[in-house]
């Protein structure tokens, strides 16, 4: 795991400077590759000298390093990068433990992550963000902490979350070692109007010597002045060209996103492509990615990948995922370069356009030979609380609640409000949230207009943020054999059709995630995926429309345990 500034680390290194001036051999030399030094933008015929895990020398004699001890790398052919950084993604959106996410992303090349754990933090507060924290730190993965900021994310009348993560517990994770950020601050209404609780985060943060992530969603002009005045300086929401140029010159460091449901690289790096604006306060991120696009399609790197096929120099993909995040997070004399003094976190990658991982570095220490620790999730197995069983009568909606509705559309997190007039469609299903935190017996019921379901039901405890029990169906059987099905299962998703299971990912790990092998968990998320769509369901990414169904931050109209949501009044509507 990642350690700067101990009295182990600063032996190490000396070592650095001891073989330099002739005393001991390299560990590791990587000899005949093409140096992409991010640093300059430029690609050169370099050799690389490793020493305790750290870069010792970059020349064209590191060659006199070898001892009889050293491992010779030859890199003829390949092209020597730093390891990958993803600056912003949830752990927890993969479906994976955090050991075994951080085994797979690695053999992707990233090695190194800057994580919000503000899901579990919603299921288990401080006990959740700690595990998540400890787990990673765990892994020879560098896996660096933003504090969740907006726990609950809406007001306790509007929903129940599984905790609170207040000012008391976010001063307590800022000032573990490897914390980098206070985490995106979602609650931009409260950074606007001067709330006093959230400008007191903010200050705790920056107390520490910390900066703020952002989450800027829909924000321009005067109120993403505001925001920005607030000291906060980076957003991963931009969506459009004109969105990645204006936080861009506003000084934002601006995450150029492409996860499982939010693809806005083709957009946004317009913003870059066809201005002469510099890439330097750029970063690519993934945000929310499956474990099947992360085995499929990988996770930062595939968002190079798609940076390059829109059109952006691939070495300035590589710095945006590289370099620039390094930067951002003060850790540029760490991470991010291939120079001396720095980790030795290296690709080889065979070519500047696929960027196809041929080996990685992880300090030194080639990846596929790690032995990565098993995941201890002690005490955050049982939290799908709900007393009794889940009968088809708990779906039959009450007159009031027949009044109005929600439409979702495909591809977009927004929701419209659906009237009484529009309810007397067809196409309409059911949709319920349970909430599974504290036994409420709390229940929400509406309609739901955009999935078609032909038959069946899908249900979920992934539901953000606060991830109670998401059920949506044709019929009331079908969903109360889905839901009953997760209650014993301690969390997950799963379909149901006549009467029966049809196909399910448990995620007992706080209902969130799954300590199986990743490709296990693609595989049953897969069979799901197929089963929603011989339903019926016509939506690309139903299981992510489901999820966000229940938040209540997001326009217009959300359900939660506690009733349909007008989210701009923040109100109960029935």
């Amino acid at each position: 795991m990642f350690s700067s500034g101990s009295m182990e680390d600063f032996e190490a290194r000396k070592g650095l400077i001891a073989m330099v001036t002739g005393g001991e051999p390299a560990d590791t030399v990587i000899l005949n590759g093409s140096l992409v030094n991010v640093l300059t933008g430029e690609v050169l015929t370099k050799d690389i000298a490793v020493k305790s895990g750290r870069i010792a020398a970059v020349g064209d004699d590191v060659d006199q390093y070898v001892g009889t001890s050293t491992r010779t790398i030859d890199a003829e052919g390949l092209y020597i990068t730093p390891g990958f950084i993803d600056a912003h993604l949830h752990v927890e959106s993969s479906l994976l433990s955090p050991s075994r996410f951080a085994e797979l992303v690695a053999n992707k090349g990233v090695t190194t992550v800057f994580y919000d754990p503000h899901e579990i933090a919603n299921v288990s507060g401080i006990k959740g963000v700690k595990w998540m924290y400890d787990e990673l730190e765990r892994t020879p993965l560098n896996g660096f902490l933003t504090v969740p900021s907006c726990v609950p994310a809406s007001s306790p009348a509007l929903e129940t979350t599984g905790a609170e993560f207040g000012i008391e517990e976010i001063d307590r994770a800022l000032g573990w070692d490897n914390t980098a950020a206070l985490g995106e601050m979602m609650n931009f209404p409260g950074v606007l109007g001067l709330n006093e609780e959230t400008m007191e985060k903010v200050e705790r943060a920056f107390e520490r010597g910390l900066p703020v992530e952002g989450h800027a969603s829909g924000l321009s002009g005067g109120k993403l002045d505001g925001y920005g005045a607030a000291g906060i300086e980076s957003d991963h929401e931009a969506v459009t060209k004109e969105e990645g140029i204006e936080r861009g010159r506003k000084g934002f460091w601006t995450y150029v996103r492409e996860g499982s449901g939010w693809a806005d690289v083709r957009e946004v790096v317009r913003a870059l492509t066809e201005t002469e604006i510099s890439p330097r306060r750029y970063c690519l991120v993934t945000d929310d990615r499956d474990v099947t696009d992360l085995i499929e399609e990988g996770g930062v790197d595939h968002v190079m990948r798609r940076a390059i096929e829109e059109g952006l120099d691939p070495v300035e993909a590589i710095t945006m995922a590289s370099l620039n995040p390094a930067t951002r997070f003060g850790m540029g004399a760490e991470l991010g370069s291939i120079s001396p003094g720095r980790r030795a976190d290296i690709n080889l990658v065979s070519d500047l356009e696929s960027l196809k991982v041929e080996k990685t570095l992880l300090a030194g220490e080639s990846v596929e030979e790690i032995d990565w620790p098993e995941t201890s999730a002690s005490g955050l197995t049982d939290t799908v609380r709900i007393d009794g069983e889940i009968s088809p009568g708990t779906f039959e909606l009450q007159e009031n609640e027949k009044n109005c509705g929600i439409r979702v559309r495909d591809q977009d997190v927004t929701t419209e409000k659906l009237e009484l007039s529009q309810l007397e469609q067809t196409g309409l299903d059911r949709c319920a949230v349970i909430e599974r935190h504290k036994g409420t017996g709390n229940v929400g019921r509406s309609y739901v207009e955009g999935f078609n379901l032909g038959g069946g039901a899908i249900a979920s405890t992934v539901a953000h943020d606060s991830h109670n029990l998401v059920v949506l169906g044709e019929n009331r059987r079908d969903m109360s054999v889905a839901a009953n099905y997760l209650v014993e299962a301690g969390g997950g998703q799963v379909v149901a059709e006549g009467g029966e299971v049809r196909a399910a990912v448990e995620l007992p790990i706080a209902g969130l995630m799954s300590d199986l092998a990743p490709e296990k968990v693609a595989s049953s998320l897969k069979e799901l995926k197929e089963a929603i769509e011989e339903i019926g369901c016509e939506l690309s990414q139903p299981l992510m429309i489901l999820s966000s169904i229940a938040l209540a931050v997001i326009p217009e109209v959300r359900l939660t345990d506690k009733g349909l949501v007008d989210v701009n009044a923040q109100e109960i509507i029935h």
